[in-house]
């Protein structure tokens, strides 16, 4: 007999889940995000607010998907392991999408935990505090044991004990789907990049320069230019684990990057570590044809807290293109193609200016819009926006009571949304804007320490 747990069931199930963990563990909010059509995480309509600030952050959080690997709760989607931060409020949003948003509802330390039947994540359940904590081995083990039960205290169908919380495996990775085919264009390219670089015939570099036409990252480049990287192209092989570069290799912040890599075969991680005490987490991979270079680590590694380095996590093999000095301000930016989050660096400049600090021209920056569905620059609206939200600090600064206060925080919080349905990549945002009324938030929470409260004076 096939069974299968309904939406509502399941809601009601990491209702009780969230509510139970967030009380004996000391966290303030919770909130369970399901899979989507396979595509992605959406809130799945269960949360426990203990405060008005987390009950401000869930109201703006229904504005965000959660694609594989994005934030904080697509990484655990992906990986169906547990991650935990001593600050999300004040991580990179590389790393925490939401970070703007913890801060300004006073959400500090996070846990994320999987829901897993059958191999698949059915949900992620992510907690957090009001003040800053060190990753714990123990209080990761400890939630995860709490949820179990209280997810077995709670089924109503068969299908429901084949559901568990899990720890998960970092080590466990996907490995390429079937047998890694390798072209012939890469066959001839390989024996002619074997030669030293100063020995090659033009016959050998004619191969490689063959090779480079079909590679993403030569795409947009001079025929000059091209000819000129071939001739000091190299390879190199990988073993799994194996260390490409670390985050102390990182230049000055606008130096452009010297050495480029193209992954011909095999998967190479970025990974990051967010505080002393942390663990290392898988940020983002790339495969076949992807394009990396230290100057990547940069939209990560914001603080001195974060350490960041990219390694083999297969077997791999990788293109190394050497950026000749005449060429360097040609290849300034960090990415190549150029990542939205790393275009969005830009925003508060006018297009103009972008343009030239990104050494590209107008139409180049306007093209690059369109692919990641920007249609008009957002410089203008971003402008007024972060004005008022100045302005609505300011008034919460000097706000003379909580009631006035939390409702300017409550303002400045749906700004903020507004702010980052401005900033944020468009694939990650719900299409309809949901910035809902402070009572159509589950605040069951909220209630619940009220009652505490009256009763404890009582």
């Amino acid at each position: 007999m096939n069974l299968a747990m309904g939406d509502a069931e399941l809601r009601q199930v990491l209702q009780t889940v969230l509510a139970g963990v967030s009380t004996r563990c000391d966290f303030v909010h919770g909130e369970a995000l399901r899979s989507s059509a396979n595509s992605c995480l959406v809130q799945s309509g269960a949360s426990y607010c203990s405060s008005a600030g987390a009950a401000d952050f869930h109201r703006a959080s229904l504005n965000f998907y959660f694609p594989p690997n994005v934030s904080m709760a697509g990484r655990v989607w992906k990986s169906a392991c547990v991650e935990s931060h001593e600050d999300v409020s004040c991580l990179p949003s590389t790393i925490f999408l939401r970070a703007e948003l913890a801060e300004q509802t006073d959400l500090k330390a996070a846990l994320a935990i999987p829901l897993v039947r059958e191999s698949r994540v059915l949900a992620v359940c992510i907690f957090y505090k009001k003040y800053a904590e060190a990753p714990s081995q123990q209080l990761e083990q400890a939630s995860v044991t709490l949820a179990n039960e209280l997810l077995s205290s709670c089924y109503r169908t068969n299908v429901g004990s084949e559901m568990r919380f899990v720890m998960g495996d970092p080590n466990v990775v996907e490995e390429p789907a079937g047998k890694v085919s390798v072209s012939k264009a890469w066959q001839r390219c390989q024996t002619a990049l074997d030669t030293e670089p100063g020995e090659r015939s033009e016959e050998e570099l004619e191969k490689i320069i063959t090779y480079s036409k079909g590679v993403q990252f030569f795409k947009y480049i001079t025929n000059n230019q091209r000819y000129d990287l071939c001739k000091s192209m190299t390879y190199t092989t990988l073993g799994r684990n194996e260390l490409v570069m670390h985050g102390s290799e990182v230049g000055e912040e606008n130096e452009p990057c010297s050495v480029w890599h193209v992954v011909v075969s095999g998967r190479v991680d970025m990974c990051v570590r967010t505080s002393p005490d942390a663990k290392t987490y898988r940020m983002c991979g790339f495969k076949e044809g992807d394009t990396f270079s230290s100057s990547y680590m940069k939209m990560f590694c914001t603080s001195p807290n974060i350490s960041t380095h990219i390694e083999a996590t297969t077997d791999a093999v990788c293109i190394v293109v050497h950026i000749p000095d005449e060429y360097k301000l040609d290849f300034r930016t960090c990415t190549r193609p150029l990542w939205y989050e790393e275009l969005a660096q830009y925003f508060h400049l006018s297009i103009i200016e972008a343009a030239e600090a990104l050494g590209m021209c107008m139409s180049a920056i306007k093209k690059i819009c369109r692919c990641h569905g920007i249609s008009r620059w957002p410089h203008r609206k971003l402008a007024s926006v972060n004005k008022t939200i100045a302005m609505l600090q300011s008034k919460i600064s000097t706000a003379g009571d909580d009631t006035c206060r939390g409702a300017l925080r409550s303002e400045a919080v749906n700004v903020l949304t507004m702010k980052l349905r401005l900033t944020i990549n468009p694939a990650y945002l719900v299409r309809d804007e949901a910035i809902l009324q402070p009572g159509e938030t589950n605040t069951s929470g909220i209630v619940q320490q009220q009652q505490q409260q009256q009763q404890q004076q009582q």
